[in-house]
């Protein structure tokens, strides 16, 4: 994956490819197709490679898991909550930051907050340091209106990536919420910023 890790995406797809081809039972090179493919948002693509890996080897833990959130992107909920759960319920569970998230905001779309809660709540746990873990921490409280305790998890969010919108939308949100208007034009202030910064030719 160095190639990748460089940013030659096509140069590293070629190069899986043609070991693929020339031996069909290569389930590392499955893997790593799927991986290239997953890591660079074609979550589509990476769900055959990903599917092969499986068949050669099923109990590849690491091809579960992005299969699980491939599934997840692709709208392909049932499959995927029922891949995700079979991982959660494993010990130790994988601990996976996207996978864990996708399952997450799976839930907060179809408005299983509690459920929702607890699986962002977990991710904050086993990442305490990922600020994507809070921004969803927050965005679910918020949702239930639990507001004290979602601007805190979106603080921590920002604290943890100033350079991230997303949380600061939230805390525009919030803000507004609690009355604090100095507060709210703050970060509507930093965000029109950030849009004018990303317009920029």
């Amino acid at each position: 994956m160095r190639l990748a890790n460089q940013g030659h995406y096509l140069e590293a797809e070629t190069i899986l490819k043609g070991l693929i081809a020339s031996n069909p039972g290569d389930a590392d090179s499955e893997l790593a197709l799927g991986e290239l493919y997953y890591r660079f948002g074609y979550f589509d693509a990476a769900l055959a490679p990903l599917s092969r890996d499986l068949e050669l080897r099923p109990g590849d833990r690491r091809a579960r898991i992005l299969r699980a959130v491939c599934l997840f992107k692709t709208g392909s909920g049932t499959q995927a909550v029922a891949a995700t759960e079979q991982l959660l319920a494993e010990n130790p569970p994988p601990n996976d930051i996207d996978l864990t998230l996708s399952y997450a905001q799976y839930l907060y779309e179809h408005r299983e907050l509690d459920l929702a809660l607890a699986q962002a709540r977990s991710a904050a746990d086993f990442a305490p340091q990922h600020p994507i873990a809070y921004f969803w921490l927050s965005r679910i409280l918020l949702q239930k209106g639990d507001i004290v305790p979602a601007e805190e998890a979106a603080e921590r969010s920002v604290a943890l990536a100033p350079q991230l919108p997303f949380a600061r939308n939230l805390l525009v949100r919030i803000y507004r919420l609690q009355g604090r208007t100095g507060d709210a034009e703050r970060e509507a202030e930093w965000l029109r910023t950030y849009e004018a910064r990303k317009a920029a030719p």
